[in-house]
């Protein structure tokens, strides 16, 4: 019987450890500086911080940290936390997390003139993480799509009293949910990459705000048992 080998949790490779000797390694999470005796022969490292976090957390402390400007990055590099499971309703706050940081890093204000802050960014968390697991199949609306919603409404300060943001927030979340309705088994990953592509989209009809940043290949096929592969569309983007 082999013995099982630790792995890399970014990118599956058999990790070196070395009792001897330790070396720098720049945390892929929070980009902090650590010393280490165990690090992946690609240079990649999650501190002990960032490894024990929870998710919302992880999404979080990521969004504060990050000068990254493609939300489509941002949120593969937050989903291959080990945090982030295959399943889970954190991809609901994620989305949001990851249109407004960009939105944020590219510079963009708000249609009243407001920077976008990293407070808007929290707000966006804790209204994602309060849609729950199952959403899709059980009342209809994918939490990821709701996200997106979530993210037009806090970049127009939405209200239910406020006419036309409150009716952008609803539109955003219905095409969302229009793409995500796709006959296929439910797979978040996939419902993260739609929703924020027609968040992007819709920025770009209704703002006239360009982010041209297309999804990359999908990275989670491989730990994803139900993966629909060839029918799915991110799967070789």
């Amino acid at each position: 019987m082999s013995k099982k080998r630790d792995i890399c949790e970014i990118c599956g490779k058999e990790l070196s450890l070395n009792s001897k000797e330790s070396i720098n390694r720049t945390c892929y999470f929070c980009n902090r500086d650590f010393s280490t005796n165990i690090y992946c022969p690609d240079g990649h490292y999650i501190c002990d911080d960032c490894h024990s976090r929870d998710a919302i957390k992880t999404i979080e402390t990521f969004c504060e940290k990050t000068d990254l400007k493609n939300p489509f990055l941002i949120a593969n590099k937050i989903m291959r936390h080990p945090n982030f499971k295959v399943y889970g309703n954190e991809h609901h706050a994620l989305v949001p997390a990851a249109i407004l940081t960009a939105l944020k890093n590219n510079g963009i204000r708000k249609p009243n003139g407001k920077d976008i802050t990293f407070s808007d960014i929290q707000e966006a968390i804790r209204r994602g993480s309060k849609i729950p697991g199952g959403w899709c199949g059980f009342y209809g609306a994918c939490g990821a799509g709701i996200g997106s919603g979530v993210a037009i409404s806090i970049f127009t300060e939405a209200t239910p009293s406020t006419e036309k943001p409150r009716s952008l927030a609803n539109i955003m979340t219905s095409r969302s949910l229009s793409e995500i309705a796709d006959d296929l088994e439910h797979c978040c990953k996939r419902s993260v990459i739609i929703s924020i592509a027609e968040t992007l989209s819709f920025l770009s009809e209704k703002f006239g705000i360009k982010l041209d940043y297309d999804p990359e290949s999908c990275v989670f096929s491989e730990i994803n048992e139900k993966c629909e592969k060839g029918n799915c569309p991110i799967y070789s983007c």
